[in-house]
C-alpha cells in the first residue's frame, strides 16, 4: 500500500525535545519538519502546504500568534505550546484553517488523542482529494474521446 505521508512543521527550539511525541508523529505516517523560529516557520509555510503545525507560543524571536493569520484558510491544523512548572500545555488555535474558540487546553497526555483525530481527518481528505483527481482524470479522457468520436 503507497501511504502518503502527512506534513507536519514543529516551531520552536524545545519541540525537537519531545522525543516520543516525534517517534509517535514518524509512526503515525508524519514527515516532520523543524522551524526554530517564527520567521524560519514562514519561510516553510510559504513554499509547503501542512496539514498539522505544533508550536511553541514563544519563539526566539516574537511570538507565534501571526502563524495563526497565515495559516488561515489553509488545510493546516494549528497547536499552540507553553511550557508549565509540571509539562506543557496545548491550545488548538485552528482546526483544517478555521479559527477555533474556546477550545480547551490539553495537557501533554491528552495531546495524542487529539492529534489522532487530526491526522485521521488528514488522512481521509487525502482519500477523498485523490479520488476526486481519479475521476476528473476519468471524465477528462471521456470527453476527450467524445470529442474525437464527433470530428
Amino acid at each position: 500500500m503507497n501511504r502518503k505521508l502527512i506534513p507536519v512543521l514543529l516551531v520552536g527550539e524545545t519541540l525537537k525535545n519531545f522525543p516520543q511525541l516525534l517517534r509517535w508523529l514518524d509512526s503515525r505516517g508524519c514527515r516532520c519538519q523543524l522551524a526554530q523560529s517564527y520567521r524560519d516557520a514562514c519561510k516553510r509555510v510559504s513554499c509547503t502546504q501542512f496539514d498539522l503545525v505544533l508550536s511553541q507560543y514563544q519563539l526566539p524571536d516574537r511570538t507565534a500568534f501571526p502563524l495563526l493569520d497565515r495559516l488561515v484558510g489553509s488545510p493546516a491544523t494549528l497547536f499552540f505550546c507553553a511550557r508549565v512548572e509540571d509539562g506543557s500545555l496545548w491550545l488548538k488555535m485552528l482546526d483544517r484553517g478555521n479559527r477555533c474558540v474556546g477550545a480547551p487546553l490539553l495537557r501533554s497526555d491528552d495531546l495524542t488523542e487529539a492529534l489522532g483525530t487530526v491526522l485521521d481527518a488528514a488522512v481521509q481528505s487525502s482519500r477523498s482529494g485523490s479520488r476526486f483527481q481519479e475521476l476528473t482524470g476519468k471524465l477528462s479522457s471521456t470527453l476527450v474521446s467524445l470529442r474525437v468520436s464527433h470530428k
